[in-house]
């Protein structure tokens, strides 16, 4: 090998050996990137990348630079546990309302550290993606009384089981939470359907927000979202619903036939869903649904035996609309509608379009 050969290969090493090597920040090194950084805003501090260990967050802690920002973003800057601890006992900390510690070996210790803090009142946002919390550490969270104002929780990518995703997913503590998010951790189906339960009540509470509750057409809320939606203390104030287009089974057409909280419904739409004979007997049977003036079963697959449920229930004598087109219906169940004396208060058409 001659001697620019061996000239290339110690320059490839020294670059090889100077990328791979970790370049800690030092304090002064610290105070002076981020005086630089606030001075363009004040109220974000943005650490991407940059090594300032568990002596850079001690740093940050004790710097009353800190005391007017509102984000605080680290993301890969080697705190670990220790860094964490520093940070939760902080003075100059009070006005945040955002932080994220990302990618940074933060372990059950550090959330429990996290969760037991008095001095993040006013957070909103706890995003501690990619790291190495489990069970001991979301459970800690779950039941803080010192995240108040929590809004949005992220563990995603973490070691979160079953039981931390219930434990999360049930919080009384966390009572304003909007957002959970635990993909990517240790989850069972269990540990799905808790999760899957949070983000549809959490929705339910949004669309009663926005008056939009009494319409879910096309929101796939499925048959779980069904059940909820009965159980919840919106259902109540709601005199007329669509549930249209929603991946409904027979299961939320006997769950809705069944709920002691429909009784004042008028107008009931689960058109285009999946319901078959055993939901159309259901709502034939019901006990409460008493006051519909109107059912839009159209779309569906019920076929002659739910036909003949209906035609025979006293459920359907106030009804002015019943709608059964496209189903599975055949002339004998058309006929017992159309000869049915408790359906004469009709307006339109049963299998008509309209």
């Amino acid at each position: 090998m001659n001697s620019r050969s061996l000239t290339v290969l110690g320059l490839c090493l020294f670059w090889i050996l100077n990328l791979g090597a970790i370049r800690v920040l030092s304090p002064d090194q610290l105070g002076v990137y981020i005086q630089k950084k606030l001075r363009f805003n004040a109220e974000t501090l943005r650490l991407n990348e940059k090594q300032i260990g568990p002596e850079g967050a001690r740093f940050l802690a004790q710097s009353p630079l800190l005391k007017k920002v509102k984000r605080l973003l680290i993301y890969k800057a080697g705190i670990g546990d220790e860094g964490v601890q520093y940070l939760a006992q902080s003075k100059n900390l009070d006005n945040l309302k955002e932080l994220f510690i990302e990618t940074d070996h933060i372990t059950d210790k550090g959330a429990i550290t996290l969760a037991r803090s008095t001095l993040f009142k006013n957070l909103e946002v706890l995003n501690l993606y990619n790291n190495n919390i489990g069970d001991r550490g979301a459970e800690a969270l779950a039941i803080s009384n010192n995240l108040p104002q929590l809004l949005t929780l992220n563990l995603n990518y973490n070691q979160v089981g079953d039981r931390g995703a219930r434990v999360l997913a049930r919080s009384s503590a966390l009572a304003g939470l909007q957002t959970l998010e635990i993909t990517y951790n240790k989850l069972g189906p269990e540990g799905f359907l808790d999760l899957e339960v949070f983000r549809i009540k959490r929705r339910l509470v949004i669309w009663h927000q926005e008056g939009r509750l009494s319409n879910l057409d096309k929101y796939y809320i499925g048959d779980l979202g069904v059940k909820l939606l009965l159980k919840s203390p919106y259902i109540k104030s709601i005199d007329e619903l669509n549930l249209s287009h929603n991946q409904l089974t027979d299961e939320s057409a006997v769950a809705i036939a069944n709920s002691p909280n429909v009784s004042h419904l008028k107008v009931l739409n689960l058109s285009s869903n999946r319901i078959g004979d055993r939901g159309a007997l259901a709502l034939a049977q019901s006990p409460t649904l008493k006051d519909l003036k109107s059912l839009d079963l159209n779309y569906n697959e019920i076929g002659n035996d739910g036909a003949f449920a209906l035609a025979q229930s006293t459920v359907v004598q106030p009804l002015e609309t019943l709608k059964l087109g496209q189903n599975k219906i055949g002339d004998d169940g058309a006929r017992a509608l159309e000869e049915s004396p408790n359906l004469k208060n009709l307006i339109y058409p049963i299998f008509g379009y309209y």
